[in-house]
């Protein structure tokens, strides 16, 4: 197995002066806190005297080393408020968290996951880390609207069952100036505007494409983004909040907007519909 990419803020400075029975205690509360998790720890953390892998190994830092290799998000976030939504184990989290960030605004909806993110934030003594356990459709009870300067949006999007709302609700809290990170599940389709439902494999609900994700986007306000297929299956994306941030069709989405009116007349042109490719002979 190849080594992570060395990055700016990586590795976090490790628990200084533990003895062999603090650092025994620490190691075994990190098992039982992968115990208690249905699927177990999720981000390889290296504690220093002990390393706990994860599920997910350090794929997070892979994610992180092109978001800085393309420059997508800055590497100091002196003076920032950001979120990591579907923080699970920190690993990003406590990235942002050293690279100067005010706040990190830790969110995962499983219990068990952000008492991991707990756990990582607190041997590390990052006091900059607020973990938040609670769905990203009710972000707004814990953070006030316009006052995120970034979200990161890593192997969440295709879990909701509602993407629509919850990328209005992150256009709601994000400032004018600020960025979306996405990482997700996707189609190379830029043709074609659709959602494969996933059957809840590996726990997702839709596969977008590529050419959906960028309509979804649009119709939340949020500028035409760059989308980057770096893996099978798996894309980043980055935009940023444009215009107003109140969508300007309103219907069916589950949301308490103050009117329902559209903002302008609705087309009933049917070649605007990109519907999936169909193969007859498959």
């Amino acid at each position: 197995m190849s080594s992570p990419p060395r990055i700016p803020g990586w590795p976090p400075i490790p628990p200084a002066h533990l003895d062999p029975s603090a650092s025994d205690e620490l190691a075994a509360e990190a098992d039982r806190l992968a115990a208690a998790s249905q699927y177990g720890w999720g981000h390889t953390i290296d504690f220093g005297s002990f390393r706990k892998e994860g599920l997910f190994g350090e794929a997070f830092l892979d994610v992180a080393a092109l978001f800085d290799q393309w420059k997508w998000w800055p590497q100091r976030l002196d003076g920032l408020r950001v979120a990591d939504i579907g923080c699970y184990t920190g690993g990003m989290s406590l990235l942002m968290s050293n690279r100067g960030a005010d706040v990190v605004y830790a969110v995962d909806e499983v219990p068990e996951h952000l008492e991991q993110c707990r756990f990582v934030t607190r041997v590390f003594g990052r006091n900059n880390i607020q973990p938040i356990q609670d769905s990203l459709y009710r972000l707004d009870r814990h953070v006030a609207p316009a006052s995120l300067d970034g979200v990161l949006l890593a192997g969440v999007l295709y879990h909701l069952s509602d993407m629509l709302v919850a990328l209005h609700l992150l256009r709601t809290l994000l400032k004018s100036e600020s960025w979306l990170l996405i990482e997700t599940a996707g189609v190379e389709d830029n043709k074609h505007s659709y959602a494969n439902f996933a059957r809840y494999v590996g726990g997702g609900w839709w596969v977008p494409t590529a050419l959906c994700i960028r309509d979804m986007l649009h119709f939340m306000n949020f500028d035409a983004p760059e989308i980057t297929f770096y893996t099978q299956g798996r894309c980043l994306v980055r935009t940023r909040p444009v215009g107003n941030p109140i969508p300007p069709f309103r219907r069916g989405l589950n949301w308490p907007f103050a009117s329902l009116r559209d903002e302008r007349l609705r087309t009933m042109d049917l070649t605007h519909l990109t519907y999936a490719p169909q193969n007859p002979s498959s």
